[in-house]
């Protein structure tokens, strides 16, 4: 069996120094393949930055969670269309509505989603 890890956040800053050795202890417990996940417009294109360093390995999500919902504008729509483009980019996410802490007004959450 085969060991896919579809949400591989390793886009944030804290990672740099030993993002590989996290990747190697993944690897050793039998995943194969991970999806990092891209979460706001900083954090997608990072995402797909990192996947190209390890094609057939892992792959990208582009998206904007709903706690950065306000920060969805057009330009933001037209960087995350770029991005779904990629082959690399293998899905739309992180994306959605978060109605438990309201970080971004519903309305913004709505719009973006």
């Amino acid at each position: 069996m085969q060991l896919i890890d579809i949400g591989l956040n390793l886009t944030h800053d804290s990672f740099d120094r030993d993002r590989d050795a996290v990747w190697q202890r993944a690897r050793d417990a039998g995943v194969t393949r991970a999806i990092l996940t891209g979460a706001s417009r900083e954090h997608s294109p990072k995402a797909l930055e990192l996947a190209r360093t390890r094609p057939g390995e892992w792959f990208a999500t582009a998206g904007v969670h709903p706690h950065h919902a306000v920060e969805y504008t057009d330009e933001c729509d037209a960087q995350m269309r770029a991005l779904h483009a990629h082959p690399q980019v293998v899905a739309v996410g992180e994306c959605g509505l978060d109605y438990f802490r309201d970080f971004s007004p519903r309305p913004a959450q709505r719009k973006a989603f």
